[in-house]
């Protein structure tokens, strides 16, 4: 286990969780601000996973999706591209959400924040136990959240 406390901090700690990733990339969060998927290494990492194919999954469910278009135009541009592989959704804002922000990786890695508001929190490179519940939570989050962020525009 790893403790991190900055947001560059815990960029590292989901970078290395992002490395370790072979098949499946969960992500809950109140938004992408801290992570900055568009970083030039992240994104090339972000990318190679969908490129790779064979079954694997990218899939990150937000309580705000309002400013991901605007504001990670090279995340918007592997939606595009491999929409198959990496889809975005917004929770259910009726359904209770978690206070705590999570990246699960392959049933087993888990990068843990007790409080989304907060940078501060905890990596695990194999915790299947922790990471079995957190996948729970995000499935039933996941099947009640069906808005999803499009890649498209639609004009009329």
């Amino acid at each position: 286990m790893n403790t991190f406390e900055t947001p560059a901090e815990f960029r590292a700690a989901f970078d290395a969780l992002l490395a370790a990733t072979h098949r499946q990339l969960r992500l809950y969060d109140h938004d992408l601000g801290l992570l900055e998927l568009d970083h030039a290494p992240r994104h090339a990492t972000l990318r190679a996973l969908c490129v790779a194919g064979g079954g694997r999954r990218i899939e990150l469910l937000l309580d705000d999706i309002n400013l991901v278009a605007r504001k990670h135009p090279y995340l918007m541009q592997l939606v595009r591209d491999f929409g198959h592989v990496l889809e975005i959704r917004q929770t259910d804002p009726d359904a209770p959400r978690p206070g705590e922000a999570f990246v699960l990786a392959d049933r087993q890695g888990v990068v843990l924040r007790a409080d989304k508001a907060a940078a501060h929190g905890t990596r695990h490179l194999d915790d299947a136990r922790n990471a079995v519940l957190l996948n729970q939570n995000f499935e039933g989050m996941w099947q009640r959240s069906p808005a999803s962020v499009s890649a498209t525009t639609l004009g009329l």
